[in-house]
This record gives structure tokens, sequence and C-alpha cells, in this order.
């Protein structure tokens, strides 16, 4: 099966390049198109975050029968287009541009990458945990204040008792979900001397001693000085943290959600924000429909535009392990990441 044919779709997220360097390393002959953001002109409603027309991907795909791809869209039509396909590897950890059912019931196989950006989510969660302890949203933008106006960014030796702030060793940091991600993120903080609790449902605590597991989530929120976010998100936890969260946290806690918008109801902590009961907060996602306008004019609030698992590792990662997949369906062998 080794001269079996091999397409490599690449996006403006993840680049074809990445994908044939990978795959060529591991002796995989390759062919390459890329697809360009754009409208889709056929049905879509069983998938959603992908780039690319359907149409275009059909067109693209006709003839092979393994086609690896980021945010490429794998519907109905496409399969049904594609009718040599075998395989579709998508590196992404939950492959939602992908209609999972539709493959299944044409006996085409799907593969996937989780954890390919699980280091890049804990680097910027613990640069997270940082700067919400030591106030840095807040004095950059009484910097940025400062060099507006004309004036010296300090103007007393002293000015640094404004932002008095707390050290790593005596905050206790709580993780929502124990997987992948919260696993980095609790060796990081452990490391740094941060003492690490979480809460995960679906976790047996005996097999993590390295961190106490608590079993009610307003407990988790009541004991911890931060809480991070690093759940995946599903239609049963949607909204998961509220106001009862929230309210059940110490004055001054403060917050982090690096997993996705939809685990929070941003209302809530919009208000726990401006009541000066949550200290700060860092987003690296939000609800395009939520309260977002509001949340950046919070001075304690630091929001980055989806960044977590950007870093040229993570698309590195994510390639090589498409690429140790496709070689052991050619193979023959077991997949690791079958869905």
């Amino acid at each position: 099966m080794t001269n079996s044919r091999i397409l490599i779709i690449g996006d403006s997220y993840m680049n074809a390049e990445t994908f044939r360097d990978a795959f060529e390393a591991r002796g995989l002959d390759v062919d390459v198109a890329t697809v360009d953001p754009q409208p889709a002109t056929t049905d879509v409603s069983t998938i959603r975050e992908f780039e690319g027309d359907p149409a275009e991907v059909a067109r693209l795909a006709a003839g092979y029968e393994v086609v690896a791809l980021h945010a490429a869209p794998i519907t109905a039509e496409v399969l049904d287009d594609a009718p040599d396909l075998r395989l579709v590897g998508c590196a992404r950890g939950g492959p939602v541009n992908v209609d999972i059912a539709a493959a299944k019931a044409r006996g085409v196989r799907v593969t996937t990458t989780p954890g390919k950006n699980a280091d890049a989510v804990a680097d910027l969660t613990i640069g997270f945990l940082i700067s919400l302890l030591r106030n840095v949203p807040a004095s950059l933008r009484d910097v940025d204040e400062r060099i507006r106006a004309g004036r010296a960014l300090a103007e007393s030796t002293f000015e640094g008792a404004r932002w008095f702030g707390r050290e790593l060793t005596t905050t206790t940091l709580g993780l929502i979900g124990y997987g992948n991600v919260a696993r980095l993120v609790s060796a990081r903080a452990r490391a740094l001397g941060t003492r690490v609790i979480a809460y995960d449902p679906f976790v047996d605590a005996a097999t993590v001693p390295e961190v106490e597991i608590v079993a009610d989530l307003n407990e988790l929120f009541a004991a911890s000085d931060v809480v991070s976010v690093h759940a995946r998100a599903t239609d049963d936890n949607r909204g998961m943290v509220g106001a009862e969260q929230f309210d059940a946290m110490k004055p001054g806690s403060l917050f982090i959600n690096t997993a996705r918008e939809s685990l929070v109801d941003e209302q809530a902590l919009l208000t726990a924000l401006t009541s000066g009961h949550l200290g700060g907060a860092a987003l690296d996602v939000n609800e395009p429909d939520g309260p977002w306008r509001d949340l950046v004019a919070q001075s304690n609030l630091v929001l980055t535009p989806h960044l977590a698992g950007a870093t040229f590792e993570t698309l590195r990662r994510g390639a090589d392990m498409l690429a140790s997949e496709v070689a052991a369906f050619l193979a023959g062998d077991d997949l690791r990441w079958e869905r």
C-alpha cells in the first residue's frame, strides 16, 4: 500500500509545507494543495470552525485514498465525491470540521492529533498566572496612559506600592479538568512552588498523586486563589462556570480560561470583575456574541485572540503526529488516535 495516493490540504493557519516536511521525513510521497477562506457553497450544518469551500475540497480530494488536513471541511458531500477515500487525518484534537458520522457510515476512517498544542497552551497559562498575580494588566494600562499624557513611567521610587501582588509559592491554583494541558500546567506550576488542586469527575484521584482532586466544582473555586479552565467543551458542560462559581471564590481571586469560551458564562464573569469580587482575569477565548466590549474595558483583564496553541512547535508536532498515523495506516498497523 506504499503507493497509496496522499493529498495534503493546507490552510491559512497550518500551511501545506509544514505537513509536507513531516510526511516526506517518513518517506511518504504526497501531493499538496491549499484552501483559501471563502464562503461555503454546499451544506455545512454538520461541521464548524472550518476554512474553505467543501465543493473545492471535494474537487481536490477526488481520486485520493488519504487526505491530511487541518481546517479544510469534510462533509458528507465531500465524502460522496471522493469514493476512493479511506482515511482522513485531521491535525486537530477535536476534528469539528469533519463530519465523523458521515465518514464512519461510508467506511472512511478518521484520525486526529490530540495534545499537539498542550505544551503551548500550558506555557501561556503560566504566563497568564504570573501576569495576573503581579498586576501586570492594570499596570500596563497605567503605563500606556502615562505615555499618552507625556508623563514619566515612574515618578517615584515608591510607585510600586500601587501594584502589590502575590508570589507563586503562596498561591493555590485550581484546575478545571485534568487532561493533557492541565497536567502540563500542574507540572510547571508545582515546579515554581505553587500548590495545585484539580476538579475532574472523569479522573481517578489514585492515578494522579501529584495533585489533590476535589469532588465538587464549587469546592475548587472556594479553595483556589486562581482558577484555570482546561476542560474539553461538550454540550453538557456549556456555561459550567457561572455566577455561583464566581461567588464561591475568595474576594480578589483570579480566573484564567485558555480552553473554550462556551465553558464560561461571560456575563457572570463581567459582573464578578466589575463588582471587584474577582481581582482579575485572563482569557484567550471569548464568545463572539458575549460582552467582550465591556470585558475589554476592564483594567484587570488580559484578552488575547485565541493564540494559546499558536506556536511553530505546535504546527510541526501536529504534522508529525499525523504523518505517523498515515504511515501506520499504510503499513496496516493500529492507529493511535482514531476517532
